[in-house]
């Protein structure tokens, strides 16, 4: 998806170079209307959240002035486009020269096409990608709902469905730029108490866990998530600390990521009932009172890393002769 981006970005020029060239070889002014439409529908198709998506928005007046917003801003674009062509062929005293109009006119077309056929800005956002900031920010509003609809077919897998289908539908629905927003909804939906789903939830703990994700904050608070998913079922909590109290030992920098260290000594001591053997209870909740001393270590170390690094350094004493 970058390397596609990048090509889309340097597609993108023929839209520009059209007025450039029309412009530059003397065509009249009438022309910028014409580019000008080009320009709306490229928008329109690269840019699809910058429009209404729905007939009834389009009913509404606000969403009339945004769109002539738009069309203005393109028409004083291709204006200051082709000047700078007629201008540099005055300078250059190129004068008119003997050329189809529909040259320049095919040459921004021409990016339309292009564009699209390697950019699909909704596959893009579901995925976390932007062209540049501003479609970034338009679709931050919209960023949950679409993280929401992408985890849908994790929640509709079946709990008979095999261990490593269901780790490789994880892994791939995880595997964006916009991972934290699908595992915030993941973990929200799975918060449901009539919602077991133990393969999936297996299979995000893992996820969740693993050394890739956690050591360069690939999600934020990725391990806290994960104890949100295990926390009720002794199974998957002991799945959970080993990996967690290896984690915290490997990357302690990443303390903030953790669950709370009370809230872990509280699930210690109010562990859920179960046919679990008791010894194993036991070495339970001491995994996980040692897994909360390891986190308020980690914490406190940092917070002193901190403080030492702000601290101003002491001032040097005076030399004497």
């Amino acid at each position: 998806m970058p390397t596609r981006m990048r090509l889309v970005k340097g597609i993108a020029a023929l839209l520009y170079l059209g007025p450039l060239i029309a412009g530059l070889c003397g065509f009249g002014w009438s022309m910028v209307f014409s580019f000008t439409a080009i320009f709306v529908v490229w928008l329109m198709v690269l840019r699809p959240e910058q429009w209404p998506s729905t007939p009834s928005e389009w009913l509404t007046a606000q969403a009339w002035l945004a769109a002539l917003a738009q069309v203005l801003s393109q028409l004083l674009l291709v204006g200051v486009l082709f000047g700078i062509g007629r201008g540099l062929g005055g300078l250059a005293d190129i004068g008119t020269v003997d050329l189809d109009p529909m040259l320049p006119l095919s040459v921004s077309f021409l990016a339309i096409p292009l564009c699209r056929m390697l950019w699909d800005a909704r596959e893009a956002a579901s995925q976390g990608y932007f062209l540049d900031d501003e479609a970034e920010a338009a679709h931050s509003e919209t960023a949950p709902g679409v993280a929401a609809t992408a985890i849908i077919p994790l929640l509709n897998l079946p709990d008979t469905a095999p261990d490593a289908e269901v780790t490789a539908a994880v892994a791939d629905a995880l595997d964006v730029p916009a991972a934290d927003l699908r595992l915030n909804a993941l973990t929200a939906a799975l918060a449901h108490p009539n919602r077991s789903h133990e393969a999936l939830r297996r299979a995000l703990v893992l996820w969740a866990t693993e050394p890739e994700i956690v050591a360069p904050g690939q999600v934020a608070e990725s391990m806290a998530k994960a104890f949100d998913l295990a926390n009720g079922n002794l199974d998957l909590l002991r799945l959970y600390v080993p990996r967690a109290v290896a984690l915290i030992a490997a990357f302690p920098s990443r303390a903030s990521d953790f669950p709370e260290p009370g809230r872990l000594r509280d699930v210690a001591d109010n562990l859920p009932a179960s046919d679990l053997p008791a010894h194993l209870q036991h070495d339970l909740s001491e995994g996980l009172r040692a897994l909360a001393r390891s986190v308020e270590a980690a914490l406190g170390s940092r917070a002193a890393s901190v403080l030492t690094d702000t601290r101003p350094a002491p001032k040097a004493a005076p030399r004497t002769a």
